[in-house]
């Protein structure tokens, strides 16, 4: 009989439907298991209206089971059209997702904001069926950073670890891996440590002035300042530590330095601004440059260098940079230490992280 035999069709189909979208999810892949269960369904249904295909599946499966084999009359086409549609339905939703854009967002502070709210799916001129948000939310955790502790600081490293992880693998897979976030500085260098791997291809910043999400320009412009490196007059090189004042959105001032006592060396924009960061090339070349200084640099000028301590104003996509600069090199470099500053606390800088060596994740 058609129905029993298209009975036993179906259920057989639906074992391997079943079996396919549990691999897939089984290995991580649950975005593709949705279209890849439909694809291998269609192939199925369409192999089941090869009738030799179908009528073999049939026996075999009554052979199994010890009962009379049935004489199989027809429901070839319907089963072979019905697969090829679900083949065209799995592909096109296969091709879309490959259209995703994945974004690793990082809340630390209060100010938070989600890159697939309207608004910001607005700013960014973003689909919102095409954004995969990834969030790393210790915002209770750091709690304004005035009360961390070795437990707080201990659960937000093991947080953002686990997270970048997730996204590195991620990024490894897909075409369009974004990265964002509003966080402490030193937080954000740590995560960047973990995703020295990852190609992240572009950045979205948040100008609070205005209230917009904005993106990196990907087309090449000059135009920028450059980012400068300034000695002290006489370097101490028996020094086994220093001072790294990085200024790009403000000024680090050697007044809110004073509780190190040690050599400071700056690097700087002639005008440090909010949002002065436009452009991946212009992103690259401060790069390369905060790598030039950290590796060369402040090795030349101090031979006995065993730690720099870093204290930064930089937007989250040059934080994130500096720590991949660390983390391809964390056994060719000093041990680094990213300070947090507080303007009200006196000191102002209340605690530090460190972000490669022996003790990466503690806090200084």
């Amino acid at each position: 009989m058609i129905m029993i035999s298209n009975v036993v069709i179906a259920i057989v189909l639906i074992v391997i439907a079943a079996a396919a979208y549990f691999i897939n999810l089984f290995r991580g892949k649950e975005e593709d298991s949705v279209s890849n269960t439909l694809i291998l369904t269609g192939i199925s249904l369409i192999a089941s209206g090869i009738p030799a295909i179908s009528d073999a599946v049939v026996d075999c499966i009554f052979q199994l089971l010890s009962l009379q084999s049935l004489e199989n009359e027809g429901g070839y086409l319907f089963r072979a059209i019905i697969g090829l549609a679900l083949v065209v339905l799995g592909l096109a939703l296969k091709v879309n997702l490959k259209k995703r854009i994945y974004v690793l967002n990082m809340y630390g502070i209060a100010a938070q904001k989600d890159i697939d709210e309207p608004k910001a799916l607005a700013d960014l001129k973003l689909a919102e069926h095409k954004v995969k948000e990834q969030i790393i939310d210790f915002v209770q955790l750091f709690n304004g950073g005035t009360a961390i502790n070795p437990t707080s600081n201990k659960a937000i490293c093991k947080q953002i670890e686990n997270a970048a992880a997730k996204f590195s693998a991620k990024a490894t897979e897909q075409k369009k891996t974004y990265f964002t976030g509003m966080a402490p500085i030193p937080y954000t260098v740590y995560a960047g440590t973990f995703l020295e791997t990852a190609k992240i291809e572009q950045y979205f910043e948040y100008n609070a002035h205005d209230g917009k999400y904005y993106s990196l320009k990907s087309r090449e412009k000059n135009g920028w300042e450059n980012l400068a490196v300034t000695f002290p007059q006489s370097p101490d090189a028996s020094v086994t530590e220093i001072v790294l004042a990085i200024s790009i959105s403000h000024k680090v001032r050697d007044t809110d330095l004073s509780q190190f006592s040690t050599d400071l060396v700056h690097l700087s924009l002639n005008t440090p601004k909010d949002n002065v960061i436009k452009n991946i090339k212009q992103l690259k070349e401060y790069k390369s440059v905060m790598d030039d200084v950290i590796q060369n640099q402040l090795i030349a000028k101090y031979p006995n260098l065993k730690t720099i301590h870093i204290a930064a104003s930089i937007p989250s996509c040059v934080s994130v940079e500096l720590g991949k600069i660390i983390g391809m090199r964390t056994n060719r470099m000093p041990d680094i230490v990213i300070h947090h500053y507080i303007s009200s606390n006196i000191p102002c800088y209340v605690f530090g992280l460190h972000v490669n060596g022996a003790n990466k994740g503690e806090l200084c």
